[in-house]
């Protein structure tokens, strides 16, 4: 029996070799998918903290491409009077009137300020006048030497105790000098405001706002009191230094203890921060419950159990991410897109609907991301296509209609979302509706140029047309005549019977006057009941019939006595004046014409005389 004991003994150790090497490779196979799997929830969480903080990058730059446009429009129209502590009261009404209306149009502008060049405070609608910014960044970015006219700052606690992000606008006169600064004041209440609107993930997740200095302008959840100390992340440090746009890192925040896997993104041509952190502990529960789980059915379970196990984990990971995500885009106010590396759409959000008219069910999986967003402006498809190819955002600003026919603009933004190795894997678009801003912008145009009384042009606008009109002339020596225009016992009319009665009269008269003059005049209001006519290409002798023919006009009007009686009938006054050779603006044209309308006056009113 004893080489029954030595033959048994071999075998019982072979089994257990056998035995221990199978548990081994269990074993090893169980380590190796816990291993690749930590890797792809790794690599799904920093590809959607990606995404996330590129949607919110673009939200943040749009809120800020508002405000710009804003400051486009009312720079337009200032001048350098507007600059001096000493306007007359009357003017200095007239610009806050401007800029109270400009800023109903943005609603996160808490206040506009003008600086004069020697940075000192000359409007706010929240500080006192006269208050020196010499020390502030916006201040010191105008008095630089770089080219760049805008300038948005880093969070700072303002004259009014307010902590506030400063955009500002260089304001250049005709002559390309800086005469001020224009700024707006957003405070970082807005930004919570913004971010308190905008769903993250986890019960643990962040997003957060910060400026360049790493200051925080607003958190989610929000952290009260919100600190006043610059955070420190030294990788955020780190990728500004490096002059990166976008850093990806895992971070142990100093708030709450949390490790994180952050995207932060600089936002574009903005001091901004936009920085989205997913919280590793729960992104990585669901691995954790598998890693126990094979760990406890290792030995019982087969490799294959184990891989239709990790596939189905990995599928509900996916599908919980992908939720998530999508109750995020579903309540944004902007029409989202987002179209697989080939060009076709997946997915549109609900606003996409409201704007364009077009169902979902008519766009997924039917069209073209690049037919959808430009069928109205084919020109731009092959830009369009080599900018996402090569990795960059391609920005646009179109006219568009909606199904119904409406024409409306937007502002497009599409953003490549690619692989490790550079591959195009999703597009994402986003639309902004600007028509409100486009008409805003209208409305600022007319009346900065129009007389709101009569329509005609105002003086502003009436001496900008005599500066371009003496300039054609002197150049191609074509007659010009000016004819300014003085209603006679205008004062005796608006006493008798009443200011309403005397506008009645002003704008019965310039729409005789338009009617009177050729489609080329220029009509204009310079103030009370006198008015100017511009006649390009018009001699002396001609400029005189026609306000001949105006004069005659202008005293066949009868207006409807408000007192009750016989009409009111009312005449004109008109001097003319013709361009010299020697005329290089309009001043010099309108003294001679000023004279002649005297003599019109002097030799008994209802006359048109030549200077």
């Amino acid at each position: 029996m004893p080489h029954v004991s030595h033959l048994a003994s071999p075998s019982r150790f072979k089994a257990l070799t056998y035995g221990a090497l199978i548990s081994l490779l269990l074993l090893l196979s169980g380590v190796a998918e816990l291993w690749s799997s930590y890797q792809t929830t790794i690599a799904q969480g920093h590809a959607q903290a990606r995404m996330e903080s590129l949607l919110f990058s673009e939200w943040m730059r749009q809120d800020f491409r508002e405000v710009e446009l804003l400051q486009n429009m009312v720079a337009e129209q200032l001048e350098e009077n507007d600059f001096q502590a000493d306007q007359p009261v009357a003017e200095r009404t007239a610009l806050e009137s401007r800029l109270v209306r400009a800023m109903r149009g943005v609603p996160q502008a808490y206040d506009m300020i003008l600086v004069d060049r020697n940075c000192q405070l000359v409007l706010s609608f929240k500080v006192s006048p006269g208050f020196d910014a010499r020390e502030r960044s916006y201040c010191k970015a105008m008095l630089s030497p770089s080219k760049e006219d805008r300038f948005v700052s880093e969070r700072f606690k303002g004259a009014s105790g307010d902590l506030v992000v400063m955009a500002t606008q260089r304001v250049r006169g005709v002559d390309g000098r800086v005469i001020g600064l224009l700024g707006t004041v957003i405070r970082t209440s807005h930004f919570q405001q913004l971010i308190d609107r905008t769903l993250v993930g986890g019960h643990h997740d962040v997003m957060a706002f910060a400026d360049t200095r790493m200051q925080l302008l607003a958190r989610q959840p929000l952290l009260s009191p919100m600190p006043v100390e610059p955070v420190n992340d030294p990788e955020a440090r780190s990728m500004l230094q490096r002059g990166d746009v976008e850093a990806s890192y895992e971070y142990t925040s100093n708030l709450d203890k949390r490790t994180r896997l952050h995207s932060m993104r600089k936002v574009e041509r903005l001091p901004l921060l936009v920085t989205v952190g997913i919280d590793k502990e729960t992104l990585l529960a669901p691995w954790r419950n598998k890693a126990w789980l094979m760990l406890g059915g290792w030995l019982i379970c087969t490799l294959l159990l184990a891989m239709g196990v990790r596939r189905y984990q990995r599928n509900t990971e996916l599908n919980d991410a992908l939720a998530t995500r999508s109750v995020a885009i579903d309540h944004a106010a902007e029409a989202i897109i987002i179209a697989n590396g080939k060009g076709h759409v997946e997915y549109v959000n609900p606003a996409f609907v409201q704007m364009t008219g077009y169902r979902s069910e008519e766009i997924c999986g039917q069209r073209k991301l690049e037919d959808v967003l430009l069928a109205e402006h084919p020109q731009f498809k092959p830009v369009l296509q080599s900018t996402i190819l090569g990795g960059e955002i391609w920005r646009g600003e179109l006219s568009s209609h909606n199904r119904a026919g409406q024409l409306y603009f937007e502002t497009i933004s599409v953003a490549p979302v690619m692989s490790a190795e550079g591959r195009l894997l999703r597009m994402v678009a986003i639309k902004h509706d600007v028509s409100d801003a486009k008409k805003l912008q209208a409305d600022l145009i007319r009346l900065a140029n129009t007389d709101e009384l009569t329509s005609l042009y105002n003086r502003r606008q009436f001496m900008q047309r005599c500066t371009e009109e003496i300039a054609r002339g002197q150049r191609w020596e074509r007659p010009l005549s000016l004819a300014m225009l003085d209603l006679d016992h205008f004062k005796l009319l608006n006493d008798r019977y009443g200011h309403a009665f005397g506008d009645e009269v002003l704008r019965t008269f310039a729409s005789c006057c338009q009617a009177s003059v050729r489609i080329e005049d220029v009509c204009g209001r310079l103030g009370g009941e006198e008015f100017a006519i511009l006649l390009p290409d018009t001699d002396r002798y001609t400029a005189t019939q026609i306000m001949e023919r105006v004069r005659q006009a202008v005293a066949a009007l009868q207006l409807d006595n408000p007192q009750g009686g016989e009409p009111v009938y009312f005449t004109v006054s008109i001097g003319i004046s013709e361009l010299y050779p020697g005329d290089a603006t309009a001043t010099p044209m309108m003294a001679r014409a000023d004279a002649a309308l005297y003599l019109a006056k002097q030799e008994g009113r209802n006359q048109v005389r030549a200077g």
